[in-house]
């Protein structure tokens, strides 16, 4: 398939995991087994189809599952990624030329630790299971049980606390430093308008971003399948066992 190519440069940096670019068959596989997923749990098909364990994948932190989607992005369809937005302010659309590396953010080292009005908080990142875990709940309950989840001990005047007793504000001190420690979570880009010179800042979704191209280049694919089934009868496999130059040349022999 022309569209599926090898790793670029982000191989060398530790991006990608031992994984090769996707076949055919194991793209179409992939598009089955998230299609009708919510985004959460499409996440966690790409990332395992990444080379994440399908087992642990939802333990990992966030941004090891944004990781993972978009190392299998670059194995499959290169380092490139075109996108379109729209200016919220003169609703000009613009074309952007972004590569991995714009989307790629380093997690600094250092402790998980948090401190504010008092407290003392160590914290884990983020992960899938969470985000689950807190789905279906209003917004601001769901940021509160969210964060009272990942906090792993809480001092204060020497004294332990329980997560469910911190303050709204000291749970904010944790919400901080989550962003710091797991920039590939949420990872958000500075743009600015060339038409109106409006800035501002947009997410970056890589499960989102990769789940669109896999969803038309698997609709492609199986048009393929069924034009060349219902003129020769073929199976899906031997559509997919021909090569895609040859496959095109069928198919331009079929609707001559």
């Amino acid at each position: 398939m022309d569209a599926l190519t090898e790793a670029g440069p982000l191989a060398e940096e530790g991006l990608l995991a031992d994984v090769g670019p996707l076949t055919e068959e194991g793209l179409l596989a992939v598009w089955e087994a998230g299609r009708g997923q919510d985004p959460l749990r499409r996440a966690l098909v790409l990332a395992a189809a990444g080379g994440g364990d399908p087992a642990a994948v939802a333990d990992l932190a966030v941004g090891r599952r944004e990781e993972l989607v978009l190392g299998l992005r670059v194995r499959c369809f290169g380092p490139g990624l075109p996108c379109a937005v729209t200016c919220p302010s003169c609703r000009t659309e613009l074309e952007l030329e972004l590569t991995a590396a714009d989307v790629t953010a380093a997690a600094p080292e250092g402790e998980r630790v948090a401190r504010a009005g008092g407290f003392e908080l160590a914290f884990r990142l983020v992960t899938t299971r969470d985000l689950l875990a807190v789905r279906g709940a209003p917004r601001a309950a769901a940021r509160r049980a969210l964060l009272r989840r990942v906090v792993t001990s809480a001092v204060a005047d020497g004294l332990p606390v329980a997560a469910e007793a911190l303050p709204a504000d000291v749970l904010e001190a944790v919400a901080d430093a989550l962003a710091a420690r797991d920039p590939q979570a949420d990872v958000r880009l500075d743009l600015d308008c060339a038409e109106c010179g409006h800035a501002w800042t947009s997410p970056f979704d890589a499960s989102g971003y990769l789940w669109a191209e896999l969803d038309a280049q698997a609709r492609r694919l199986l048009h393929d399948v069924h034009a060349l089934a219902t003129a020769y009868g073929w199976t899906e496999a031997e559509v997919l066992a021909v090569g895609p130059e040859r496959r095109q040349l069928y198919l331009e022999l079929v609707t001559a």
